[in-house]
């Protein structure tokens, strides 16, 4: 019998995968002198791997409310068993580890005992308490901009992109709540849009929108980074984060957040762009 490994791709994450993939590579290139290709290989297996780890953890304990919200994911919809996403999940936490032991102490410190611990309490604590969760998802996903800096040698680098990404990602964790509102609803689980409602979640993801607008370009103010991360900042970031505050505070009008949700990872793709085309 041969292992169909698309479910288990699909079951990663695959975009997400490429997304902490290439904020290693730019993490990278923030370096005056280059990491070694073997110190920048370990770095990614090592983020990727847990991601995808943690994503498969989030599925198996999301089972239930995906069979509402999201019902072709691979487990809900029986592509995968739970025995073999957790496996899957077992494997790609000690993978991702071993990276992380041979990278450092302090690689190892920071996936092990910062991400790989966060992701349980998320996935066993946190995932559907109202705004903590979401908070927390937008850390790990920052995260490895620090993880990254810190294992080429200056985590002090990472320190910007690690900001605007946090604030980018709270904002994208506040509309998937919206988008899967339903689903949980019908399981009790205390998200914001729950607790709170769907305007009031509405008007606090555009708020939180509003004050990232301003901080955008500071680093180029600051002289950070080049006329490139200005450029892209403001026809790839910044006016389309203008288009969905808009959206967001239209609370009349009935908006697709999975839209505005996929809208926002293609931000990130550009704001990591700019930072990388920023410093030439």
């Amino acid at each position: 019998m041969t292992l169909n490994i698309k479910p288990y791709l699909k079951l990663a994450r695959p975009a997400n995968l490429v997304l902490v993939g290439t904020v290693v590579l730019i993490a990278s290139t923030l370096f005056s002198e280059y990491p070694s290709i073997w110190e920048v290989l370990l770095t990614i297996i090592c983020a990727t791997f847990i991601t995808a780890a943690g994503n498969a953890l989030n599925d198996m304990c999301d089972i239930e409310i995906d069979r509402i919200n999201k019902p072709n994911r691979p487990l809900p919809s029986g592509q995968i068993t739970i025995k073999g996403a957790k496996s899957f999940m077992i494997t790609m936490f000690i993978l991702g580890n071993i990276a992380g032991l041979i990278l450092g102490f302090w690689s190892l410190f920071i996936s092990l005992f910062i991400a790989t611990g966060l992701l349980f309490w998320y996935a066993y604590r946190l995932r559907h308490v109202a705004l903590i969760g979401n908070v927390v998802v937008a850390f790990l996903s920052a995260l490895t901009f620090l993880f990254a800096a810190q294992a080429f040698g200056d985590m002090k680098l990472g320190y910007v992109p690690f900001v605007l990404t946090f604030i980018l990602s709270v904002i994208r964790e506040i509309v998937k709540d919206l988008e899967d509102l339903d689903g949980d609803k019908a399981h009790d689980s205390r998200t914001l849009p729950v607790v709170a409602g769907e305007t009031s979640t509405r008007i606090m993801a555009g708020i939180i929108t509003v004050l990232f607008i301003p901080l955008a370009p500071i680093p180029y103010v600051a002289g950070m980074y080049g006329k490139w991360f200005f450029f892209l900042g403001i026809i790839g970031v910044i006016i389309p984060m203008l288009i969905i505050m808009i959206q967001l505070f239209q609370i009349r009008r009935t908006i697709n957040y999975n839209q505005i949700a996929s809208a926002l990872k293609i931000v990130m793709f550009i704001g990591l762009a700019a930072v990388f085309l920023g410093r030439f």
